[in-house]
């Protein structure tokens, strides 16, 4: 029997039936249950930047253009709020779905094993709270486990047609959220792990980074025509700045340690703003983003000065006229002080990282009972008003993920450790070890990019959160049952 006659089989089996089928009435069912508790679509500060930029057809905005590129093309057919909630509900699921499928296929599970995978990918509160946000965190999420699962079919059953897949959900994800440039280094170990020649390797290489950084270009040129600045991601700049803020009321700096004098003015603003705060106003021990958004940050102050300087009349344009000096501000205080760094910023968001608070997920709407007018015009609802079952009830429900979230991490790392010292033993096929590998380096490449780049926040962990939970349940069965058997390809 040959592989392809072998993978049609089992995808048509009985089993996978009965799940496809329990998971299409379940599907709808949350979602019909969830629509009647919330009526509306949630919203917090981002949302309102998407729709406008959809609405007014931005070329580029403060956040990528991708979600806003969604928005368009749902309103093309439909002004419906509901139908962008379930599109990004349904993503989600579909990837949740895709991926416990692959991983049966490839890793057959016994059926129990098999009944707690798909219950967690199915039955998961947060794909309902976060799919119903008007933000691209949902789509981010379904987009990223599709590209995991075309990740563990390169490693395991590589085929030239996979690389589009790999190159193109990448790109999309990229279009939807920056943080999604650390991806490539997983794509690449993903390429060279996989059982191809290198020309195989070396195409998907170039197909993965080539669209990639040809749109990183095309960014910066738009930015330029549209701020005056060529920067690819102004609100990079303004992280990096906040970020190594964090740690400068701990250490000594001098106006001598930078070069361009820009820094140096901005230097002089820093030390002036943490000269006059009273201690109870110095951040450690939290992690925080008071200094991008905060109005008496130094870093707005720079901003207005700069506005008025160079007599910048867009507030958008003077946000992105300062991003170049604080990236470089921000990247020379962590060079300098990498010590201080890990110890006042990293430290704190590690914290974070293994409880991620629940943000804007406390609360539906942010407490509010209206919303705005883009929204209002862009969804053509009826008025202001808006309303759930209530708005408090969503933190209550949610409250003990952050805490899954942790033992998530705790057992995914244990396990996988213990599996790999012992590889031996359990017999593990080539392929899952491969795969195993892979999960193992995704996670430290996330964790370090997460707690170095930016404040935590619950809903950036949803796709992470999955694809630990998924591969704890494989690694959970090889420990249980003392011996892996590899299937027949």
């Amino acid at each position: 029997m040959n592989n392809s006659t072998l993978w049609f089989k089992r995808l048509i089996s009985t089993q996978n039936k009965r799940y496809f089928y329990i998971a299409g009435a379940a599907i709808i069912v949350q979602f019909i249950l969830f629509k009647l508790c919330y009526p509306f679509a949630d919203y917090f500060n981002d949302s309102f930047t998407y729709i406008n930029a959809a609405a007014k057809h931005h070329s580029m905005s403060v956040r990528p253009i991708g979600y806003s590129r969604f928005l368009q093309l749902v309103h093309l057919v439909t002004s419906s709020d509901t139908v962008v909630v379930f599109l990004q509900y349904f993503t989600i699921q579909a990837g949740a779905l895709m991926l416990f499928f692959t991983l049966r296929y490839f890793f057959p599970l016994p059926k129990k094993a098999g009944n707690w995978l798909f219950g967690i990918l199915l039955f998961n509160p947060l794909y309902l709270y976060i799919g119903n946000y008007i933000s691209s965190d949902a789509l981010f999420a379904g987009v990223g486990l599709m590209w995991t699962v075309t990740l563990i079919w390169v490693i395991n059953k590589p085929r030239w047609l996979q690389l589009l897949p790999l190159a193109g959900l990448l790109f999309i994800m990229f279009s939807l959220r920056y943080a999604a440039l650390y991806l490539p280094a997983v794509a690449l170990l993903t390429l060279l792990l996989s059982r191809r020649s290198w020309l195989f390797k070396l195409t998907g290489i170039t197909v993965t980074v080539l669209p990639l950084f040809i749109e990183y270009q095309r960014i910066k040129s738009v930015t330029k025509k549209e701020t005056g600045t060529a920067v690819f991601s102004a609100f990079s700049g303004w992280v990096a700045a906040n970020n190594a803020l964090h740690m400068y009321p701990y250490i000594h700096v001098r106006n001598e340690d930078f070069l361009s004098p820009e820094c140096k003015a901005l230097n002089h603003l820093v030390k002036q703003y943490f000269d006059t705060v009273p201690a109870s106003a110095l951040p450690y021990p939290y992690a925080r983003v008071n200094y991008m958004w905060g109005d008496i940050s130094p870093l707005k102050a720079y901003m207005r000065a700069v506005e008025e300087k160079k007599k910048i009349k867009s507030y958008f344009d003077a946000w992105h006229a300062v991003a170049p000096v604080f990236l470089q501000y921000g990247n020379q205080l962590i060079l300098q002080h990498p010590i201080a760094y890990a110890r006042y910023f990293m430290w704190p968001n590690t914290k974070e990282y293994c409880v991620p608070p629940l943000e804007s997920l406390l609360s539906y709407n942010e407490m509010r009972t209206t919303v705005d007018s883009t929204a209002i015009k862009w969804f053509r609802y009826k008025s202001e008003k808006m309303s759930s079952i209530n708005p408090t009830i969503q933190g209550k429900i949610l409250s003990p993920v952050p805490w899954l979230f942790f033992l998530v991490n705790i057992f995914f790392c244990g396990s996988l450790a213990f599996i790999l010292i012992r590889r031996r033993q359990y017999a593990l096929s080539p392929d899952l070890l491969r795969t195993l590998l892979l999960a193992g380096v995704f996670f430290i490449i996330t964790f370090c990019f997460s707690t170095y780049a930016a404040p935590i926040t619950l809903r950036y962990q949803l796709l992470p959160m999955v694809i630990y939970s998924a591969f704890l349940i494989v690694m959970i069965n090889v420990i249980i049952s003392r011996r892996y058997q590899p299937s027949v390809q």
